[in-house]
């Protein structure tokens, strides 16, 4: 979670430097290449990448290096047709040549992205995430470095996309020796075992698909309905949101591994370790929701400038609607373990639905913020059909998450005490007590405790 947390700080930092240095329009151009290409995991993912870790376990005789050989060529192929379908996008919707160029250059990242995201499957069956932070880490710190280099160079909007595909090259250089002395790695053409995996993947991969699309659309159509400088204005509420997003996958990526071990034979095991994963989501949902509910002006001012301060009323509707998004990660999570994730496809086709016609209705009277309206209710609806989908479950009622409520009664707190500090001390100091209020309810709550957080003892303190 902390490397998650650091990858997300840089990463919303080399955001800051590009938007301090490209103007509105460019930054919403800039925004929306990457919002396509992030639309491409509907190619280059399909849901495999979590279908895959049941391969990876060493159970049955398994020959786990074909496996991950003949898993690490698929996915490799599914990044270079993610990039050519990248570029046929952008010449077909008929932008900009600029905006084509430097998606022919960013879209690199989606081809060395790919096969690196094979790899970490590797990494997780064998509980080894630690190596994938360290790693994360290290491109992502290159990626900022020469961010801040070419916007102190005066960088143009096609010279920004180069340091992310820099990252992915560091990634993928340092990640690869070392999965491959964990499992050895040879590359495999077995189209029977392709066939295999995306059959058994194809119902993950559509509901996958479609959720990439209806996240990812409200941008796409601020473009086509509104102006570049709305998608600007809009893709600054998103980049906050991406440092509530890490929570998803710091806790979600290594939880699905314990619970496939768990299911069925320990149903226990199974519900202790998706109750405490819910709980961790609710403190670190709660985090970023007192202070990007409390501060989300005042911030948006101070790291990108004035001309962006107009974006915090959708940054707020934006990270209630993330941290719904944080438990329907974890729902998932859940039914993908059960074998239950059939009907995923028809939940996001209904939510890809609600929100295309929304944005119809609110991007036109009300841009940016319209659009964040949209998400908002769109998640609510794909949240609530997924919760619906756990309890046709019966095995793993009850999951004893009620402890959870303290997360939004710690946030309602936080919050009134953070604006009515305000009033009397600079902003920055009152954020600092709004977030010290909701840790104090989380932990008297019992918050942290059900999360596997204890505090030390008594004893712990005295032996100290």
């Amino acid at each position: 979670m902390a490397s998650r947390l650091v990858q997300a700080v840089l990463g919303w930092g080399g955001t800051v430097l590009i938007a301090r240095s490209l103007d509105v329009d460019e930054f919403g151009r800039f925004t929306l290449i990457f919002t396509v290409l992030g639309v491409m995991s509907v190619v280059t993912d399909m849901g495999i990448g979590r279908i895959a870790v049941r391969g990876m376990l060493d159970e049955e005789g398994r020959d786990t290096s074909h496996f991950a050989g003949a898993y690490l060529v698929l996915r490799s192929i599914m990044g270079v047709v993610g990039y050519v379908v990248a570029i046929l996008a952008v010449l077909l919707l008929g932008y900009p040549d600029e905006v084509v160029a430097a998606t022919a250059v960013a879209g690199l990242v989606v081809v060395l992205a790919t096969p690196s995201a094979a790899l970490d499957v590797v990494f997780q069956a064998r509980m080894r995430m630690g190596t994938v932070s360290a790693c994360g880490v290290a491109g992502l710190m290159g990626q900022f470095a020469l961010t801040a280099a070419i916007a102190a160079a005066g960088g143009s909007l096609l010279l920004f996309t180069i340091p992310a595909v820099a990252a992915q090259v560091v990634v993928l250089a340092l990640k690869a020796p070392v999965a491959h002395r964990l499992v050895p790695l040879h590359a495999v053409f077995d189209r029977r075992l392709w066939g295999s995996m995306l059959r058994e993947a194809v119902p993950l991969s559509l509901g996958i698909g479609l959720a990439t699309v209806y996240y990812r659309v409200d941008a796409i159509m601020l473009s086509k309905l509104d102006t570049f400088e709305a998608v600007g204005l809009y893709g600054v509420s998103y980049k906050f949101i991406d440092i509530v997003h890490f929570a998803a996958t710091a806790v979600t990526v290594p939880l699905l591994t314990v619970l496939v071990r768990s299911w069925p034979d320990d149903v226990t095991a199974f519900r202790d370790a998706a109750r405490r994963g819910a709980m961790l989501l609710g403190i670190l949902g709660g985090i970023a929701a007192v202070g990007l509910i409390g501060f989300a002006r005042p911030l948006t001012d101070l790291l990108y400038g004035a001309g962006y301060a107009e974006s915090a009323r959708a940054t707020q509707v934006l990270v209630v609607a993330q941290v719904l998004t944080l438990f329907a990660s974890l729902v998932l999570t859940c039914l993908i373990a059960v074998d239950r994730h059939r009907a995923y496809a028809l939940v996001t086709l209904t939510g890809l639905v609600l929100n295309v016609g929304a944005n119809f209705v609110l991007i036109p009277r009300y841009s940016y913020e319209g659009a964040a309206w949209a998400t908002l209710g769109s998640e609510v609806v794909v949240l609530s059909a997924l919760i619906l989908l756990l309890r046709r479950v019966p095995q793993l009622a009850p999951f004893g998450i009620g402890r959870l409520v303290v997360a939004p009664v710690a946030v309602a707190v936080a919050v009134a005490v953070g604006r009515a500090a305000d009033l009397a001390v600079p902003w920055v100091l009152a954020a600092v007590l709004a977030v010290a209020v909701f840790a104090a309810i989380a932990y008297f709550g019992g918050l942290t405790s059900a999360a596997g957080l204890r505090g030390p003892s008594r004893t712990s303190r005295g032996a100290a």
